[in-house]
Parts: structure tokens; C-alpha cells; sequence
């Protein structure tokens, strides 16, 4: 039932995603049958950074056993809209699979119910990030289901969406000029002068705009 591929470095996304909740539920009480304690923790986890890694790096441990819950394609763009995620799914599977503190993997759809991953697992510690959203009586509830409930601070300056302004801050610099020159060599020099001195106040504020919608 239990592989052993899931204790080794291993980077098998094969060997750690589990596909349904009831085998994820099942494979839970395998390993807590043996004694391991089971911590848990979920998100996006969208063009993975240093600030994931240590994060999943606590998360491990405060228990034997990491159980790792990640976003859908479909679950993430219906929270934040067209343009996200960055790293489609398999993907972002894959990168996890490769961390050395995760243990088992499953994929969050959109259509999964409220709490149905922590319900199948119930974690000896369920471990959230410091920007949760839940509730101070959904942290109580949520205590009810689980051993314990752990926030971990976000490690300041590192995130995605961060991240993704960081990119959008330098477009300008690097577009402007590429731009004026195919003007020129298009309509002339006049225009490409012209449209030099529209982008610099003008392109900013417009990618401002996208990376907002899309964060």
C-alpha cells in the first residue's frame, strides 16, 4: 500500500501524488498506524521561490510525515482570474515532488468540497501561512479537526506576486526602445520620437494595471 519511494529523495512525482482522496485517506492511516505524525499544509504554490522552500521546510518539521494539498489550474484561476496561475499544474507538481520535506502530494480540483482534503487527512498539525484567510471561529473549527493549527510567518520580501512585479518594473526599460526602433523603421523617425517620449509616462502605468488583474 505504502511506498517506499515516499521516505527516500526520490523525486518520483509518480512515487508521491496520490489521486483521490479516499486513497489519500487510506494511506494516511497506514502511516499513522505506525506511529508517524502527520503535518499538512496547501496553497498555489505558483513560480516557486526560496520562501516556499522554507516554508515547506517548517512545515516538515513539526511532524514526520508532510502531506502537501496544491491548487488546480482551474481552483486558482477562479480565485484570481485569467493570467494565473504562471506555472501550470503538472508542473508546479513536479517542482514539489523534487522537495526534499514533501512527503505526498494531491491535487486540489475547484469542484473538491470545503475542507475535504483536511478531512481525509486529519493532520496531526495543519500548518498555514501567515496571509490566511480563515476566520478566528474557522481556526477554532478547524482545531476541532485537526491535533493542532500552526502559522508560520511569510518570509518577508518573497512572493509570487512580488515576484511578478518585480518582472513588470523593468519591462518599461527594455520595451521602450525595442519599440521606438521597429517604429522608425516602420513609419519613420518622427513618429518613433514621439512615441519615445509617450511610453516612458504612459507604459508603466498600463502593466501596473495587467499585473494587478492578474495577481
Amino acid at each position: 500500500m505504502i511506498s517506499s519511494g515516499i521516505f527516500s529523495d526520490d523525486g518520483n512525482i509518480d512515487t508521491r501524488l496520490v489521486e483521490s482522496l479516499d486513497t489519500l485517506r487510506t494511506l494516511v492511516a497506514h502511516l499513522r498506524g505506525t506511529g508517524l505524525r502527520i503535518s499538512m499544509t496547501s496553497g498555489s504554490f505558483d513560480l516557486i521561490h526560496m520562501g516556499h522552500v522554507t516554508y515547506l521546510q517548517q512545515a516538515k518539521a513539526l511532524a514526520d510525515v508532510l502531506v502537501v494539498g496544491v491548487d488546480s489550474d482551474a481552483r486558482i484561476r477562479s480565485r484570481k482570474g485569467e493570467g494565473r496561475p504562471l506555472v501550470p499544474e503538472r508542473e508546479r507538481l513536479e517542482m514539489l515532488a523534487c522537495q526534499r520535506p514533501v512527503d505526498l502530494l494531491y491535487l486540489k480540483g475547484d469542484d473538491d468540497p470545503k475542507w475535504a482534503m483536511i478531512h481525509a487527512v486529519t493532520p496531526d498539525v495543519l500548518v498555514l501561512s501567515a496571509d490566511h484567510s480563515y476566520s478566528e471561529g474557522q481556526l477554532d473549527e478547524l482545531g476541532g479537526i485537526c491535533g493542532e493549527v500552526r502559522v508560520i510567518p511569510r518570509h518577508e520580501g518573497i512572493t509570487t506576486s512580488e515576484r511578478i512585479r518585480q518582472i513588470y518594473m523593468h519591462l518599461p526599460d527594455r520595451l521602450t526602445p525595442l519599440l521606438v526602433d521597429s517604429a522608425e523603421e516602420a513609419v519613420g523617425a518622427d513618429f518613433a520620437d514621439e512615441l519615445g517620449k509617450f511610453l516612458p509616462a504612459h507604459l508603466p502605468p498600463a502593466l501596473e494595471q495587467v499585473q494587478r488583474r492578474g495577481s
